[in-house]
């Protein structure tokens, strides 16, 4: 019997991350090299996703694709790492297409007023891969998974009045919805039913923005990003026939992202530059915990007589990981060379999100600084198939994980005491078309 409970409950975990590769590495080559100052700089397809008011700037609709990928040299040093302690999780690379669309409304009510835009990423392979990593195990909270899953951003821009735009959005997000239903004939040792069902459901979560412009040369914008999640519940009944029945609950959050608060001005002093600064405030500290939630309820009559209902009836009880809020400040720089040519280069910094790992938890984040750029080339396609030139844009980003480490309080603890930082890549290249 404990074996039946313990092979559904491992073949019914869901697992967890906790992001789309937008947030933590950027969407677009564009916002790459500007260090993703993105918020007050309007007239970019990357604007369904740092700011939905952003799109107003559009006067042609834009069609762009592209590919990024991400490559770790992250690394995790530990006192031990003898065969009983937790493997540490490792950071996978992260290579994926992303889509951008921007289309603006015509007719004489709303041309030059309403902007549409659409931005999707889709990692190579599968289209969502999480995984959960118990929490004794040493990880990188922030990149375990997480730039594995498919992303999709739609948004509209309404100008308001000269100088005011509002926007909109979804996050397109999911929740996994099943149920699972075994009917056992215990003295044959074989099952009388095995009924499965499981539901995939998007679940939109809002964005939203605004875009003030005072002047020509100045554009200030203000967003919000909803935190985002993956919910996930597998209930599961064992029928035992007369023996009785057990109820595996399982459930949980997943591919989780807190509220994300944007405020960000973007200054032209000339026309071949453009200067864009912006902080983000995330509420990482209400963040939930990514564990896998179970619980097990033993009924019937028989069960209760041999005293298995208390025997095989337990849950998880696992706390909140207690993340801090974090401000991120973001710098962006813009020249325009020459008509065909232009040059970005910028630069972010985030601290770190986890407090000291002194205790039974192994969530890893560092102290982190990026630096990025880039460029955009206009070029005349050679095979004539766009008959206006098309523009390639490529970005390159360096983040920097500060070396970090703790100190086991607890002298028992398997993974001991770590130290752990490094390196990741990032880069980016998309092919733009205004037509």
């Amino acid at each position: 019997m404990k074996r039946v409970v313990a092979v559904a409950v491992v073949s019914l975990l869901s697992s967890a991350a906790r992001a789309n590769p937008f947030e933590l590495f950027g969407y677009t080559p564009r916002a790459i090299g500007m260090g993703e100052a993105m918020t007050g700089v309007a007239d970019d397809l990357a604007a369904s996703f740092y700011n939905p008011a952003g799109l107003i700037g559009h006067k042609k609709a834009e069609f762009g694709l592209g590919f990024a990928d991400t490559i770790s040299q992250l690394h995790i040093d530990r006192a031990n790492n003898s065969a009983s302690a937790p493997l540490s999780s490792q950071v996978e690379n992260s290579p994926r297409f992303e889509l951008g669309i921007i289309f603006p409304l015509g007719g004489e009510l709303l041309k030059d007023r309403v902007v549409i835009g659409i931005g999707g990423g889709h990692p190579v392979g599968s289209l969502i891969r999480v995984q959960t990593v118990d929490q004794s195990h040493p990880q990188f909270y922030m990149y375990q998974s997480k730039a594995q899953r498919f992303a999709l951003n739609t948004a509209i821009a309404i100008r308001i009045m000269n100088g005011l735009s509002i926007g909109g959005g979804v996050q397109i997000t999911a929740e996994q919805i099943g149920s699972v239903d075994f009917k056992l004939d215990v003295a044959s040792r074989t099952f009388k039913a095995r009924d499965i069902t499981v539901n995939l459901n998007t679940v939109p979560t809002p964005t939203a923005g605004i875009l003030i412009e005072p002047t020509d040369s100045i554009k200030l914008g203000l967003s919000w990003r909803r935190e985002s999640r993956l919910y996930y519940t597998q209930p599961t009944n064992i029928d035992l026939g007369d023996i009785g029945a057990l109820k595996l609950d399982v459930q949980g959050l997943a591919q989780y992202w807190p509220d994300v608060f944007s405020a960000g001005i973007s200054i032209k002093p000339t026309r071949r530059v453009l200067i864009a600064a912006q902080v983000d405030y995330l509420r990482w500290s209400k963040s939930p915990n990514d564990q896998v939630s179970v619980k097990v309820t033993p009924s019937g009559t028989v069960l209760a007589g041999l005293g298995l209902d208390a025997l095989l009836g337990f849950s998880s009880q696992d706390a909140r990981p207690g993340f801090s809020d974090i401000l991120e400040p973001h710098l962006g720089v813009e020249y325009m060379a020459t008509d065909l040519l232009t040059l970005r280069a910028g630069a972010w910094v985030r601290p770190p999100v986890t407090p000291d790992q002194n205790g039974t938890t192994n969530y890893l984040d560092n102290f982190t600084e990026a630096v990025s750029g880039g460029l955009s080339f206009r070029f005349t396609d050679p095979l004539r198939v766009f008959t206006d030139p098309v523009t390639l844009d490529l970005a390159g980003q360096f983040i920097f994980a500060n070396e970090r480490s703790d100190r086991k309080a607890q002298l028992a603890n398997p993974s001991g005491s770590a130290s752990w930082g490094g390196m990741l890549y990032n880069f980016s290249a998309m092919l733009r078309y205004l037509y």
